[in-house]
């Protein structure tokens, strides 16, 4: 009876990891993550760009946590001409509560270096990825929306399609580029970096372990 209530050798090693703190190296990739947020709150965070014959130099859609910038204007005129709705920047309310969840990652990193506690760590982390996840369906869904709501009689007749949100698409005769900017880059690049420290600290536990 006394067998069946005591935990596992491994599941008390498992919560004893997640439980305990992490290590200096660790703190310090923390710092940099915090460091590396905070410009995405200022750089374009996704980038579209509209390459076409009769625009050598193309048209881009710039993306920022709070706002959008570039050829809107033209890349709207454009989108009428196919029948696809306007763009409108008061329309995503997404741009009002992702500067907040930016801060409140930049806090958590901050909070686990300074505390050097597992918990805030992994908690913060996955706060971090939980809100990737939703922004990537999020911005497929946008596209979705544009790309196959075409209103009727639109002076040019194509068929309606979504947009790749990470990649190039074909539409007529215009090719459509994808790509996160500089801010999405350091975003992407530390949530990477979560993973990785994941890594780190199990194996620098287990190495503990073993000596």
């Amino acid at each position: 009876m006394d067998g069946e209530s005591r935990p596992t050798e491994g599941g008390r090693g498992l919560t004893d990891f997640f439980q305990g703190e992490i290590s200096k190296v660790t703190r310090i990739a923390l710092i940099v993550v915090a460091l590396a947020l905070v410009p995405s709150l200022f750089l374009p965070v996704w980038k579209i760009t509209l390459n076409a014959p009769q625009y050598p130099g193309g048209l881009d859609l710039m993306i920022y946590a709070q706002e959008l910038k570039g050829d809107l204007d033209e890349i709207n005129i454009l989108n009428h001409y196919i029948g696809m709705a306007e763009i409108r920047p008061d329309e995503f309310r997404e741009f009002v509560f992702i500067p907040f969840f930016i801060l409140r990652f930049v806090a958590f990193a901050v909070l686990a270096t300074l505390v050097g506690r597992m918990p805030i760590a992994a908690i913060g982390y996955i706060d971090f990825a939980l809100f990737g996840a939703v922004m990537m369906f999020d911005f497929h869904t946008w596209l979705d929306k544009f790309g196959q709501g075409l209103a009727q009689g639109a002076p040019l007749t194509i068929d309606p399609f979504t947009p790749k949100f990470f990649g190039t698409t074909e539409i007529g005769q215009f090719t459509v580029a994808s790509y996160p900017a500089l801010g999405g880059a350091l975003m992407i690049a530390a949530g990477m970096l979560g993973p990785v420290l994941l890594l780190y600290e199990l194996w620098r536990r287990r190495r503990g372990a073993t000596a």
